[in-house]
């Protein structure tokens, strides 16, 4: 039988493998783009964070700023409301006492008034009156000092006058007839005084 003719198969014919590079390349330039794009980015990002972070700051130092005005108006306020109850007690304190120091008066009163010699009636009212005394100086009240010293009307009350020619004695306080107290500088309760007065020719 007679062999078709064949076409001879071409020997060590070359292999050729084709590589297409433009996709690496435009990936290759994306990612360039996309880098250049981020750096080009990421000043204005971290410009945008450093301005908030400095608009927080300015806030928490404008509200530790109101905080401490705010604070110390609370501490003037509490100073002023001390200030007002501390008055308050002491015109209270001032009231009291000068509702009961006539009570001492006439304790004092009543020691004078008594006989030479001393009972134990006598002594008991001595002995309230000295504690009573006691009581008003540890309260802060004063008794007024009336001895060899002019009359001040500021603190004392005339209620006997005696006449004299020494013009030095013109004035001045000769007896005290009932002390006087004051209270943290307010008078309370005036004493009541014999004063020297001269006697013209």
């Amino acid at each position: 039988m007679a062999k078709k003719n064949q076409p001879a198969k071409a020997k060590d014919e070359p292999v050729i493998n084709i590589v297409d590079r433009r996709s690496s390349l435009i990936d290759e330039e994306t990612n360039g783009e996309a880098s250049a794009n981020i750096d080009e980015r990421l000043p204005t990002y971290v410009e945008q964070l450093k301005q908030e972070a400095e608009e927080k700051d300015k806030r928490l130092r404008e509200y530790i700023a109101a905080y401490k005005e705010k604070s110390g108006e609370n501490d003037d306020f509490r100073k002023r409301l001390e200030k007002d109850n501390d008055i308050r007690l002491d015109q209270f304190k001032a009231n009291l006492f000068a509702r009961l120091i006539p009570i001492l008066d006439n304790l004092n009163r009543a020691i004078q008034t008594t006989d030479s010699n001393k009972d134990a009636l006598q002594q008991g009212v001595e002995l309230v009156a000295k504690q009573y005394a006691r009581e008003l100086k540890n309260n802060g009240v004063e008794k007024i000092d009336t001895q060899n010293r002019k009359f001040n009307p500021e603190t004392d009350e005339v209620i006997m006058t005696e006449d004299t020619t020494d013009p030095e004695k013109d004035n001045m306080i000769v007896e005290e007839l009932e002390p006087g107290y004051v209270f943290k500088e307010k008078l309370i309760k005036a004493a009541k005084v014999k004063v020297a007065h001269l006697k013209t020719p």
